[in-house]
């Protein structure tokens, strides 16, 4: 894994010293001498700075062996986040299509695809109800155990009048293309639950592999420093010395 750490230490290496002194340049090709260009080192001041974009780079710049570790575990972490990921794309179609096939079957089979709020409503509810009882007018939903009922009469509590109680259930309701029932599939509404909660479960887990990446980057780059403290110090004089380092 050595060469991974020479690909990064070089890269920075590279933006860090892209400029070249031009007054040496224009003296060699004016003495027919063609430069030898090289590389230089990135100061290990930068070590800090290198560890927090690239976990274990600035390790590797301080000749310290645990710059292993850390590409290993960003590594590792990377590969759980994107399993993850491709679980919760998995469960999303999975539920979608349930919730297609049966649920919306004889009520909304072409209507879109709703966003993640939708289908936990649809989760928790058996019926969305109707949007509206008239083609002709908005009048909403009264039974109480569908969602829109619900929330016709959560409207009416909450709303000071009957125009912003229309507004609010405008808003809230279940519209037609997008309207479900459950009525006869407690199978079906199982399966959609399990997909439903282990969507959530694959989600969690990525969102922890995004904090744990970032925190394998925070401890890098702290790490870096420290090390770089230790094995450099000031002296009386002004100058610097080097000092002993520990490493593991």
């Amino acid at each position: 894994m050595r060469w991974l750490g020479l690909v990064v230490v070089g890269a920075v290496c590279t933006a860090a010293h892209a400029s070249i002194g031009t007054a040496q340049e224009s003296h060699a090709l004016s003495s027919g001498v063609v430069p030898h260009v090289s590389v230089p080192h990135l100061p290990r001041s930068a070590s800090p700075l290198a560890s927090l974009v690239a976990p274990g780079s600035g390790q590797f710049m301080l000749e310290q062996q645990r710059w292993v570790g850390y590409v290993a575990v960003e590594g590792i972490l990377w590969w759980v986040y994107g399993k993850q990921v491709r679980e919760r794309s998995q469960q999303e179609a999975a539920f979608r299509d349930i919730a297609r096939r049966v649920a919306r079957a004889h009520l909304s089979p072409n209507g879109p695809d709703g966003p993640w709020v939708y289908y936990e409503t649809m989760r928790d509810w058996n019926e969305s109800g109707v949007f509206s009882k008239s083609v002709k007018a908005l009048i909403p939903e009264t039974d109480p155990s569908t969602w829109n009922g619900h929330t016709w009469a959560l409207a009416k509590g909450l709303a000071p009048d009957s125009v912003s109680a229309l507004s609010f259930y405008r808003a809230h309701a279940i519209p037609s293309n997008m309207a479900w029932s459950w009525q006869n599939a407690g199978f079906q509404l199982d399966q959609f639950t399990q997909a439903t909660n282990k969507r959530n479960d694959a989600n969690n887990q990525a969102n922890t592999q995004l904090v744990l990446i970032a925190v394998n980057h925070l401890l890098s780059m702290v790490d870096a420093f420290a090390t770089f403290r230790l094995q450099v110090r000031p002296v009386g004089d002004g100058r610097t010395a080097l000092s002993a380092s520990v490493s593991w």
